[in-house]
């Protein structure tokens, strides 16, 4: 079977509404007046510290700063980051044959989101799939567009990934009776977002951005959860525990297990870079650029070193990209390499290596590309 190069035809972003300076953070998400006290202690004397120790100095939240609705949903940012992919590559949305939209929830339960994407781009037929995953899902769309284009099933290929964080946090959104520190420090870290990448199958001889090999790795059986969100079926069995009690309990709150991602986030993530890199024979010190996801300075200063002496390169080549954007979960990585392409930073010939970690059940996923 011949198999054809994928290049990359076009990078896009999009980040809902103007940039939200840490001051503004608690007012834009609403109050938490009705939370326990420990939790409002916890808010007013550690929150300023834990922001100036992210190194995130403003993010950008789909949340109408007046009357605290959302101003978009999954579909509606993936749109607008679509859109500037396709812009790049100079094609038009019903030239797409294969649409795969990742995110890690969904706009309703049915239809799929990928589908409700197909429509607000005014595509009357392709083909269409959506990964429910959280940062590892950029990796594993990645990989099966790249697959479906190099056996030549299709010629051209949408991946997005759609980061709505913010409906997690609005003060509205929680049980605040339920609330405790773990919830209220997700409000500091994470923010709105999406990315979007145009591939496209070529003849050999096509020139530049191609992707030259993908990687997708589990290693959570065994490991307990390091991310959680309530209120789908496992959470429903008992017939007399159903969506009310869950909202009674707080058992449909976004949970962290922070301790988990301090110690175990960033290992894995080397790993998984070990892995791939020599898995595409790639030597490590050979990559120009490593576009990974790190969500805060703090993690990055603690970890930063071990990264330098594993992958034997300078810090110039794995940089913190979060400053001006936040944490945008899995679109981060895609965020990130969309500005590294407008801006030149990364350059005809550079080989990047585009990885993330995903804390729900430790997965990590990436795709390396020559630029």
């Amino acid at each position: 079977m011949s198999l054809y190069p994928v290049r990359i035809a076009g990078t896009g972003s999009f980040l809902p509404g103007p940039p939200i300076t840490n001051d503004r953070l608690e007012a834009i998400l609403g109050p938490l007046e009705k939370a326990p006290t420990k939790v409002q202690s916890f808010v007013e004397n550690l929150g300023r510290r834990m922001l100036d120790r992210s190194g995130v100095q403003t993010r950008h939240l789909a949340i109408d700063p007046e009357t605290g609705d959302m101003t978009h949903t999954f579909a509606s940012l993936a749109e607008a980051a679509a859109r500037n992919a396709l812009e790049m590559a100079g094609i038009q949305p019903q030239q797409l044959e294969l649409l795969i939209m990742s995110c890690p929830s969904y706009d309703h339960s049915t239809p799929p989101t990928s589908t409700l994407l197909q429509e607000r781009l005014g595509i009357q037929v392709c083909a269409e799939m959506e990964i429910h995953s959280n940062c590892s899902g950029v990796g594993k769309s990645v990989q099966v567009a790249y697959d479906a284009l190099r056996t030549g099933r299709y010629q051209t290929a949408l991946v997005c990934y759609s980061q709505l964080s913010s409906v997690y946090l609005r003060s509205c959104y929680f049980n605040q009776a339920k609330m405790d520190k773990v919830h209220a420090a997700l409000r500091w870290i994470l923010a709105d977002g999406a990315g979007a990448l145009v591939l496209q199958a070529g003849t050999n001889g096509t020139p530049g951005h191609e992707v030259i090999g993908t990687f997708v790795e589990s290693v959570g059986a065994g490991r307990p959860a390091g991310m959680t969100a309530g209120g789908a079926a496992a959470d429903l069995v008992r017939a007399e525990r159903q969506i009310p009690q869950l909202y009674m309990d707080g058992n449909h709150h976004l949970w962290q297990d922070f301790t988990a991602v301090n110690d175990n986030a960033a290992p894995l993530l080397l790993e998984g870079l070990l892995r791939f890199t020599k898995k595409l024979s790639i030597p490590t010190d050979s990559v120009d650029h490593y576009v990974v996801s790190i969500p805060t300075l703090q993690l990055y200063d603690d970890h930063i070193p071990a990264f330098l002496d594993r992958l034997n390169v300078g810090r110039e080549k794995i940089k913190f990209r979060s400053a001006r954007v936040g944490y945008c979960g899995g679109s981060a990585t895609l965020l990130h390499l969309d500005e590294m392409v407008r801006t030149g930073e990364l350059k005809p010939g550079q080989l990047a290596v585009v990885h993330a970690v995903e804390s729900s059940k430790w997965m990590t996923a990436g795709f390396a590309v020559r630029w």
